[in-house]
């Protein structure tokens, strides 16, 4: 059965209980008339106003009023100030002895200072209430600062508006759907910092420009030559001429760096994860691929996990081959809630600010084996590249050490970047911690100190920046909207 939308619109009640009002004022007016007595004509017309007055605020108290929300930066980084402001317009004669504006806002990662804050029934959501009078025509803005505790991306909205007449005998609402997104960047602090040398951190490299054979792009094929490998064998050209053909690959001028960061701190994913040793991965991530572009590498990120409001970035992310998903895709990546960061190797300007803003919005809920995204990248990976594995022992487990060496012997430099405090049997691999959960506190309340506040955005006496604590500065940022 098809539900249309001509259903006849049910009357509303609060204007239904002001009838009698209407009844009784008229009756005493009519009485007046035979009882000669003026006394009830005036009781009559009151009657009338005090049952028409509440009525008319109540149908056009919120027409004409529009509320906007904005911030001076809709992408900011740990430890900085954002404004938001907030502009109530009234549009019309009427005035407005009260009205109330409610706003749900993030309760973590970010904390508003001068605003009043209350409960939400919604999880890890809180109400920023304004309450305020206009008269006609009047605009009323409130400015509060914002300031950022951790990477993210914070929704705003939706909000409700509030409203009734100068009695308080009824009260209008209104709700405004739009919602604005605030994006914050992980943390970037200089290699150092992880206990990396700043020159060669995962070991020595030939020149930055010298010319390496990308096993993707195919530019020909020539006689077999003893010596050569297996993979470089051209099986139709062979079959083809009744003669072992080798391919010959086309050079690739730069180097490659692809990261792998994995969100799993734990090998069952029932126990969830450290949120500690998670952002210490992420931070680790971004600082390394930071690093890597300044460097003149192609730097490429491949994560597990989910993308936080995967709607709004569904549309940019990649499929096989670099490929852009078709819109079923989308909807089954979302549906599924599979969509993960797989950022192939890039030296564009842009390129850093793709990275920065996909593991700003990766959360570690339900985030599938890093073993499953090395077999998915294996075969793509340049030859020479250099491969950097951050996480924890747990999440890599024995199967990812023999994917890495596999790797190894396909002719890939392979780096362990290890959080946490767990013991890792890596063999001959290069190995390195990082840091662990003390390191991240560390780190985030040294980056917030600088910026004079702690990480309940309290402020406090901004400390001096202590010889190379400072942060990295970033690539220049793409001036683009942050969802919808």
């Amino acid at each position: 059965m098809a539900y249309g939308t001509d259903l006849p619109t049910l009357p509303d009640e609060h204007l239904l209980s002001r009838r009698p009002w209407y009844i009784v004022g008229i009756g005493l007016l009519l009485l007046s008339v035979p009882l000669r007595m003026p006394l009830l004509i005036v009781a009559g017309l009151l009657v009338i106003v005090l049952g028409a007055v509440p009525e008319i605020w109540y149908r056009f108290c919120l027409a004409g009023v529009s509320v906007r929300r904005s911030f001076s930066t809709r992408r900011a980084e740990i430890g900085d100030e954002v404004i938001l402001t907030l502009t109530i317009d009234n549009r019309k004669l009427l005035p407005l002895p009260r009205l109330e504006v409610e706003d749900e806002v993030p309760e973590e990662g970010v904390s508003i200072r001068g605003a009043r804050l209350e409960t939400s029934v919604k999880p890890l959501r809180l109400l920023q209430i304004n309450v305020l009078s206009l008269w006609a025509f009047q605009r009323v803005t409130r400015r509060y600062r914002m300031r950022c505790l951790a990477r993210g991306i914070y929704t705003f909205g939706p909000m409700t508006l509030r409203s009734g007449d100068p009695f308080g005998l009824l009260t209008r609402e209104r709700s405004e759907t739009a919602v604005e997104r605030v994006l914050i960047y992980p943390l970037v602090v200089p290699l150092e910092r992880f206990g990396l040398p700043a020159r060669a951190p995962f070991g020595e490299r030939p020149a930055p420009r010298r010319l390496l054979e990308d096993p993707l792009r195919i530019g020909g094929v020539r006689p077999y030559e003893p010596g050569d490998e297996p993979r470089r064998i051209h099986w139709k050209a062979t079959a083809r001429t009744g003669e072992l053909q080798s391919k010959v690959f086309e050079p690739s001028a730069h180097h490659t760096l692809a990261i792998f960061a994995d969100q799993r701190t734990y090998d069952n994913p029932v126990l969830g994860y450290d949120p500690a040793l998670v952002e210490l991965a992420i931070s680790v991530a971004a600082s390394v691929a930071t690093w890597g572009l300044e460097q003149g590498y192609a730097v490429g990120l491949y994560a597990n996990g989910i993308l936080a409001e995967a709607e709004a970035v569904a549309p940019t992310m990649r499929g096989p081959n670099d490929a852009p998903l078709d819109e079923a895709a989308i909807q089954r990546a979302i549906a599924s809630a599979k969509l993960r960061i797989r950022i192939p190797p890039s030296t564009s300007r842009d390129h850093i600010v793709r990275i920065q803003e996909s593991l700003a919005r990766v959360i570690p809920y339900f985030a599938t084996p890093i073993t499953e995204i090395l077999a998915a990248e294996e075969s793509r990976l340049p030859y020479g590249s250099t491969v950097v594995y951050i996480g924890t022992p747990s999440g890599l487990g024995g199967e990812g050490i023999e994917q890495l060496r596999r790797l190894r012997a396909r002719g890939a430099a392979v780096a362990l970047l290890l959080v946490g405090d767990e013991s890792l049997e890596a063999g001959d691999l290069p190995l390195t911690r990082v840091g662990n959960a003390a390191t991240w506190d560390r780190l985030l309340n040294e980056t917030l100190a600088l910026r004079g506040t702690n990480r309940w955005g309290q402020q406090q006496p901004r400390e001096s920046v202590p010889p190379g604590t400072e942060a990295t500065p970033r690539q220049p940022r793409l001036e683009m909207e942050v969802g919808a």
